[in-house]
């Protein structure tokens, strides 16, 4: 990776951490492998994203789907009781899985809207997400990013948003179209503009299951504490 590349993440992966509230600082010194986790799906609303990122090239040409449906962020192995594990094993990411699972759907549910489809950076978003989440996931690379692929195909966007877009809902009834305030922690910015929610799965040999209770960790991850929520549109 060149020197431009490491700070442009370094300070894209700051605006996130700002944006969505993850606790990066939850990771504990486990092996997934050798410990029960579950799965925190980690959504992404583009169009709440890009209201704080205008200039990112995704932002300027989304993408229909974009407009009106959670994509992905990523799928994270995630400790029933506390933390998670990251960086699991040393298996370098590798561009031809992505590829083999098809750009056109890699690009429909799990863009990366900071870089320009076509070049040589578009891909370091996939390689993040798997060098640190997919290596504990016990899954190859390319079944981890497929698996992804499916889950959010299969448990996307609920009907109540893509119904209200350019709209207000309540933060209730968003978090009872995800299952409930225990399986839904929702993200905003400012309290109030949606840019992405954390839902929990069960999983076994690596891939999702049903849909669960998060921990309490997980919940209080949950940023939208204004009552009235805004769904952007872009």
């Amino acid at each position: 990776m060149s020197t431009q590349f490491i700070l442009s993440l370094l300070v894209t992966l700051s605006i996130v951490a700002v944006v969505s509230g993850y606790n990066a600082t939850a990771s504990v010194d486990k092996n997934a492998k050798g410990s029960d986790f579950m799965y925190l799906l980690a959504y992404s609303w583009t169009p709440g994203f890009c209201n704080t990122q205008s200039n990112d090239p995704g932002c300027s040409a989304p993408q229909d789907y974009w407009k009106n449906h959670f994509t992905l962020h990523g799928l994270w192995p995630q400790y029933y009781d506390t933390g998670y594990p990251s960086f699991c094993t040393d298996v370098d990411f590798d561009a031809k899985y992505p590829e083999a699972v098809g750009m056109d759907t890699m690009t429909k549910y799990w863009p990366n809207v900071q870089a320009k489809e076509g070049t040589s950076s578009y891909d370091d978003f996939w390689e993040h997400e798997w060098t640190k989440h997919g290596t504990c996931s016990t899954l190859d690379e390319q079944t981890y990013f497929q698996t992804a692929i499916d889950t959010i195909e299969k448990y996307g966007t609920p009907s109540i948003v893509t119904e209200n877009v350019g709209g207000t809902l309540s933060a209730d009834d968003i978090r009872n179209a995800f299952g409930g305030k225990q399986r839904v922690a929702l993200k905003c910015s400012n309290n109030k503009y949606l840019v992405g929610a954390y839902s929990c799965w069960s999983q076994k040999n690596g891939i999702p299951q049903a849909q669960v209770d998060c921990n309490n960790e997980v919940v209080s991850e949950d940023t939208c504490h204004a009552d009235d929520i805004e769904i952007q549109a872009l």
